[in-house]
């Protein structure tokens, strides 16, 4: 199921069958599906779902998933280093952004929000705009305020 919505734009899964198929894996086979399933163009299905602004589906797969897993799933990146937050950012997909986002602690907000970066050292705040700017810009500061600072560290500091 998952090979067939990465390579065709108009697969539209059953999502009652999805969450059922889910269900009968563990965790550990539902992330390395879920990573290794790729595109023509390096996506998985969450970045897939993002560029098709498929919320129900974002939503679907990372709700089958433990807290941490939904975190390194979203941090895999395609070719242009691209995660689906970053997908989401730029193609405007505020519902999406949301789904993403509304999946994770307030300490994965800022890890992807500000440490994650593309092949253009950009955030996915920063290639965001108009209305999904404005919902990035204000998760990121609800994310700063309820985010434990000792446990946040920028990947790219000099400690």
């Amino acid at each position: 199921m998952m090979r067939q919505y990465v390579r065709c734009s108009e697969c539209h899964p059953d999502i009652e069958k999805l969450r059922e198929l889910l269900s009968k894996v563990t965790d550990e086979q539902k992330l390395n599906i879920l990573q290794q399933t790729k595109s023509v163009l390096d996506r998985t299905a969450l970045h897939e779902a993002a560029y098709r602004d498929d919320a129900e589906m974002i939503t679907t797969i990372l709700s089958s998933l433990q807290s941490s897993d939904r975190l390194k799933l979203l941090m895999v990146k395609n070719n242009l280093k691209h995660t689906p937050l970053h997908i989401a950012a730029l193609r405007g997909h505020t519902e999406s952004v949301k789904a993403i986002l509304d999946s994770l602690t307030a300490d994965q907000q800022m890890q992807l929000l500000i440490v994650e970066e593309d092949w253009c050292c950009k955030t996915a705040v920063e290639m965001a705009s108009g209305e999904t700017a404005d919902v990035l810009s204000e998760y990121k500061s609800r994310a700063r305020e309820k985010a434990d600072p000792g446990e946040f560290i920028p990947l790219n500091s000099h400690v």
